[in-house]
């Protein structure tokens, strides 16, 4: 039996695993018929190898159960020791239960069964853990909530594998300051510009100071450093969408997918941008992205990657399949997926359901203006103003009270006709006064409350003000309508045209133009808009008389170069 073993590790070497599978099933009937044919060590081996094998061919549930009875052989082989049963000298020693349990948790995860593999992996004691086990084990903690534990074992990871970058990274997502993580790391980033700034970038990144940290990416981002470097684009590409500049995260993202077409980190964002953007170049793009090959192989990222084309190409019920598709491989962790699904659902009028799987998006990632909007816009459409007022509120928190939360908090509140509006106008102001980058829609709704109240001289000089930095369609037909209540008609005229030259398809511009002259009282129409869409995100800064009002997140900075 000894050159049955021998041949059959022989194959297994050069990866027949089905030929292994094969044999080993016959000998295991062989020597259920004579026992007396197979040494209990021989045996323990050849199920061993056996389950390898299943495992190797994607047959886990099988593999799981020869690896629970090899588990067992093991401890009978150890309490009945004979001299038939050791293993000759030439022989390696008795593979150890640690490697058999980790075996056993990996068919449990193909199968998952996170308990089981949790409790696979907790059975074995900690000083015989090694990197492998603990940094299974963190990530089993992590997605169970339990941050103590995942913690604890992240840091034992580090202590003896300090280059471990997913330890590190996954550290700062759960909130350890970048000065602690440092500590363990230290001793390989003192030799090591690069990955001294990308522990910066990274501790800047998950303690929300995507400003910062935008900047770090892009000093590495030169030759000498990290050019053209795929995960440092991405990283880029989600700071800048964490801080609602789309269109740089676009070009950011489009840049990484150029350099390597197979890149499947930061695809399913990638896609959800160029889904929510409406611009009809975008679902070409988005097209384009949609992967080719065989559909078994896909990831979680390609479904949502398909989705979204079907949610840009209005055929929701396929959306909603294969945002199905990409949560079921995900365990419902992507939050693209939910995304996906939540805006589906909100287009075929399940806004319920919509809301509920935004809520599951933001528990996984709060700081994103998108999911709180959506599910602001979930509870608006259900005719829930009280539920969707405070889910605006908590967006203004979790985004540090920035411009585009003020503005979705105040787009609420006009909805709801017991408003103040000296309320409304506050938040608004408040939100233009701090938006760096000009945030055209939170000029043109507090444009419209005043124009509303009949101060349109107030609302030409706030757009006058703002409309040099950008000369927006929107903009200037706003200006047009401020000079038709003041009867400036050739003012209104200029701008009226500005508008349909930077966008012809403007029909509140057209019907402004045809209006001059005609004494139309503007300020009794409904209001053209809507108000729940943003495009840029900065951290706004606050006087101290609106710092109760308004208080800001303290973050956590990465320490000063000169510390490393």
């Amino acid at each position: 039996m000894t050159t049955l073993i021998k041949q059959l590790q022989s194959m297994y070497d050069l990866e027949l695993y089905s030929n292994v599978v094969r044999v080993c099933d016959l000998a295991l009937t062989s020597a259920e018929q004579k026992p007396e044919c197979l040494l209990p060590l021989h045996k323990f081996q050849l199920v061993l190898l056996y389950g390898d094998s299943l495992y190797k061919t994607q047959q886990y549930l099988q593999a799981e159960s020869l690896y629970r009875q090899a588990l067992q052989m093991r401890k009978n082989l150890l309490k009945n020791k004979s001299t038939s049963n050791k293993l000759p000298e030439d022989q390696n020693e008795l593979i150890s239960d640690v490697v058999i349990r980790f075996k056993i948790y990996r068919c449990c995860i193909a199968l998952r069964e996170v308990k089981a593999a949790m409790e696979m992996l907790q059975s074995i004691p900690a000083r015989s853990r090694t990197p492998k086990i603990n940094m299974a084990l963190a990530n089993l903690y992590k997605d169970g909530g339990m941050e103590r534990s995942a913690i604890t074992c992240y840091k034992e990871v580090l202590r003896e594998c300090p280059m471990a970058l997913e330890a590190v990274e996954s550290l700062l997502k759960l909130g350890i300051k970048g000065v602690e993580v440092n500590s363990l790391v230290v001793e390989v980033t003192s030799d090591s510009s690069w990955l001294n700034l990308w522990f910066k970038a990274q501790a800047q990144l998950y303690s929300r100071d995507f400003s910062n940290a935008i900047q770090t990416y892009k000093s590495m981002d030169t030759h000498g450093l990290l050019k053209d470097n795929t995960s440092l684009l991405v990283n880029l590409g989600y700071c800048h969408h964490y801080l609602c500049e789309d269109d740089d995260a676009i070009a950011v993202l489009q840049r990484a997918m150029r350099l390597d077409q197979n890149l499947i980190f930061g695809r399913d964002l990638l896609s959800t941008l160029l889904a929510s953007s409406g611009k009809s170049d975008h679902v070409q793009h988005l097209e384009n992205l949609t992967p080719t090959f065989d559909m078994s192989s896909w990831s979680s990222e390609h479904w949502v990657v398909l989705g979204n084309y079907m949610l840009a190409t209005k055929k929701y019920e396929r959306a909603a399949y294969f945002g199905q598709q990409a949560l079921f491989l995900s365990h419902s962790k992507n939050v693209e997926a939910l995304l996906l699904k939540a805006r589906t659902l909100l287009e075929l009028s399940k806004y319920q359901d919509a809301a509920h799987h935004c809520t599951e998006a933001i528990q996984i990632c709060p700081f994103r203006y998108d999911l709180h909007q959506c599910l602001v816009e979930c509870y608006v459409k259900l005719n829930r103003l009280r539920e969707a007022d405070s889910m605006a509120q908590n967006a203004c928190k979790q985004l540090n009270y920035s411009p585009q939360s003020l503005t979705l908090h105040a787009s609420v509140l006009l909805k709801d006709p017991m408003t103040s509006g000296k309320t409304v106008r506050k938040l608004l102001e408040k939100a233009v006064g701090s938006d760096k980058n000009i945030s055209t829609n939170a000029i043109c709704m507090l444009v419209e409350y005043l124009e509303q109240e009949q101060q349109y001289e107030q609302a030409r000089q706030l757009l006058t003000r703002f409309i040099d930095h950008n000369p927006s369609s929107r903009l200037h037909q706003l200006l047009g309508d401020c000079y038709v209540n003041l009867q400036k008609d050739d003012e209104a005229f200029h701008h009226y045209n500005v508008a349909l030259r930077l966008d012809p398809n403007n029909q509140r511009a057209t019907e402004g133009l045809n209006s001059i002259g005609r004494n139309l009282s503007l300020s009794k129409r409904d209001s053209y808009y809507t108000c729940v869409g943003e495009t840029s995100y900065t951290s706004p800064g606050t006087s101290e008389a609106d710092e109760e009002i308004f208080p800001q997140n303290d973050t956590d900075p990465w320490p000063a170069n000169n510390s490393f």
